[in-house]
């Protein structure tokens, strides 16, 4: 799809659409601040007890909250506080709680062998483990099935292993940036590459941002989300570069300014960009819809991620990507004078 005879000035109105990305951002971390982020199992540590309830919830779907609530109150009796809650599963049937790394209150001592002990075998425990204790409250809530500890799965997740979990997935974070930031320079130039990593650094914050605000849990999965829009964002900037380059070779633009070669540029990659953006956000807000419909939160915490990240994406790659290329060619000139009037005065 192309756009012809669109006259909007990309570049003079950077200084409108900069500061919308800047307030989001600045938004989602004073949530931060006052609320904190929903942080998963999977980085805080602690405990996800999986409760499988087979055919019954599939069939009886009303009844879902009061089993909720009823697995609920026996966890936090038992001293264990909640960290997230969600239903997964192929048809939502598993109902899987996070625990967080405390009992009655106080933190565990990820460096006490023996109050780690202690947490799992609460959990744990045959005779009265919080698993026992849980198939009791289920079984006594309703006699249409049985139910027994064998439905109930738990994996604990210690400190260490959490901690672990989180430096590695921002490693391979900072690790694909830098990768993308190589190849950018290598196939276009320096200048375009620090223009496209600070766009994906922006889609990045965005993402955190919203999903901090949204309070969607932030587990391995919404890492995953967002290896996955740096993949996509950083396609549709180079898209953009390409055209830039591919403008600046043509003998109609040999005189033009930078600005007015980016402005081109966006303007030609335009049509692509929308369509591409509208096919990708239509499939992706179906997938989170249906999970919505269904209650399946784990594709959920996958899918808004992804959105917010396609439409960060999709905003920096059209207004802001060419523009700081711009700015950033403006400020090489600068720095390239002063040093050339410098060693002008030093021969002087």
């Amino acid at each position: 799809m192309k756009i012809k005879n669109l006259k909007f000035d990309f570049f003079k109105r950077f200084k409108i659409f900069a500061p919308i990305s800047l307030a989001i951002i600045l938004a989602g971390f004073i949530v931060m601040l006052i609320a904190n982020m929903n942080i998963g199992i999977d980085f805080a540590g602690g405990a996800t007890v999986s409760i499988d309830f087979g055919d019954y919830v599939a069939t009886h779907q009303e009844i879902k909250g009061d089993l909720v609530e009823t697995v609920n109150d026996v966890i936090e009796a038992e001293g264990f506080e909640i960290g997230s809650i969600r239903w997964s599963g192929d048809d939502a049937n598993i109902y899987e709680v996070g625990i967080k790394y405390s009992l009655n209150g106080e933190k565990v001592d990820a460096s006490s062998e023996e109050a780690q002990k202690a947490f799992l075998d609460k959990i744990t425990d045959e005779d009265s483990g919080l698993k026992v204790k849980i198939a009791d409250a289920v079984n006594a809530y309703s006699t249409d099935f049985e139910f027994t500890k064998t439905n109930i799965s738990e994996n604990i997740v210690g400190s260490q292993t959490s901690r672990k979990l989180l430096k590695n997935a921002i490693w391979a974070t900072v690790v694909a940036i830098v990768i993308m930031l190589i190849y950018i320079a290598i196939r276009f130039t320096f200048t375009s590459g620090i223009a496209a990593i600070i766009a994906l650094c922006h889609d990045v914050l965005v993402m955190i941002a919203l999903t901090t605000i949204f309070q969607i849990q932030v587990n391995t999965t919404f890492i995953a989300a967002i290896i996955t829009i740096v993949g996509y964002s950083i396609n549709a900037t180079i898209v953009i570069f390409d055209r830039i380059r591919e403008v600046s070779q043509l003998d109609s633009m040999k005189d033009a300014s930078d600005w007015e070669i980016a402005n081109k540029s966006i303007v030609d990659t335009l049509g692509r960009s929308i369509l591409t953006t509208i096919t990708t956000l239509a499939t992706i807000l179906v997938l989170a819809i249906v999970c919505s419909v269904l209650g399946i939160s784990t594709m959920s915490e996958f899918a808004l991620p992804i959105i917010f990240g396609l439409v960060a994406g999709a905003y920096s790659s059209v207004f802001l990507s060419a523009p700081m290329w711009v700015y950033i060619r403006r400020l090489g000139k600068k720095i390239k004078d002063y040093k050339k009037q410098r060693s002008a005065k030093k021969a002087a």
